[in-house]
């Protein structure tokens, strides 16, 4: 997530230039831009949405490997 955001704000400013030589560059500007901003609301949103939606009420997430750490016990 933090690499999209960086990504996007990175280039936020081509894709709102008008200035000399961004006619090549702000259409692809703008595409990058939107496609992150479209695949960062489908990941954070759209699947979470789907899995409750699809998931039956018997169904749980497999236990995370720090559930079973002993308290003082090094984990790598």
């Amino acid at each position: 997530m933090m690499t999209m955001l960086v990504a996007t704000l990175g280039l936020l400013p081509a894709a709102m230039s008008h200035d000399i030589g961004s006619d090549s560059q702000r259409p692809f500007a703008i595409v990058i831009v939107g496609g992150l901003i479209v695949e960062l609301i489908v990941s954070l949103v759209m699947l979470p949405t789907l899995y409750v939606f699809w998931a039956g009420p018997g169904d749980k997430l497999p236990p995370s490997e720090l559930e079973f750490v002993e308290e003082g016990e090094h984990v790598d």
